[in-house]
């Protein structure tokens, strides 16, 4: 493993999973919007934890992501829903099928509106899955979590924020539950100092709490 700068530790390890998908002009702003959407894979300390399961069919992408972390699904031991969107949970039956003793987790708000094949544990500001601590978000969705490795200052965003080109950006707002609540929690996240965002939508960027902190005190 690769040491983090700044004296965190080394590096978490994670295999992201990506996929493109096409907005039609009109449903995000006037013009069409082409994006990936990325869901993750992490090793913790008592197996593996599954972040978001993307778009519908993103499962055979996920079990790669796994066999990379050198796991199988039995060793799936937390699927974690930043938010209720189609985007995040389009493959929850398949993922939760094949990862059966796996425990499901999303923000309260959300998780009565989450369809899936078993329960979805209401999760929020504070609580822990393994090493992950789980961050209240809202703005996006009521319900939007994200989680935070503080070993390693490794932040999962969810749709709180997104990159674009190398710099941190907003989500469009018509995605968008309340955007006052989504200024306060990228303020909160902001605070934190990661040294490393995965975002749900974009790569990774240099000096992220950098980036995060221009975006925020530049135009809405």
């Amino acid at each position: 493993m690769s040491e983090q700068i700044g004296g965190r530790g080394a590096q978490l390890p994670v295999q992201d999973v990506v996929r493109e998908v096409v907005i039609p002009a009109g449903v995000a702003g006037p013009d069409q919007l082409i994006m990936d959407v990325r869901c993750y894979a992490v090793a913790q300390p008592e197996g593996i934890v599954v972040i978001d399961t993307g778009m519908p069919d993103a499962d055979a992408g996920i079990a790669a992501a796994i066999e990379a972390l050198g796991g199988g699904w039995s060793d799936v031991r937390d699927i974690v829903l930043t938010h209720l969107h189609m985007d995040h949970v389009g493959s929850l039956f398949a993922v939760a099928e094949r990862a059966p003793h796996a425990a499901i987790y999303a923000g309260g708000p959300d998780s009565p509106d989450i369809r899936a094949p078993r329960h979805v544990s209401p999760i929020g500001e504070g609580a822990m899955v393994q090493d992950l601590e789980i961050l209240a978000t809202p703005g996006h969705t009521p319900g939007h979590i994200s989680l935070f490795h503080e070993g390693t200052g490794t932040l999962f965003v969810g749709d709180a924020a997104a990159s674009s080109h190398g710099h941190v950006i907003r989500g469009p707002g018509a995605f968008m539950s309340d955007a006052g609540q989504a200024e306060q929690s990228l303020e909160r996240i902001a605070g934190l100092g990661p040294e490393r965002i995965l975002f749900a939508h974009g790569a990774e960027v240099e000096s992220p709490a950098d980036a995060l902190s221009t975006m925020i005190g530049g135009p809405h």
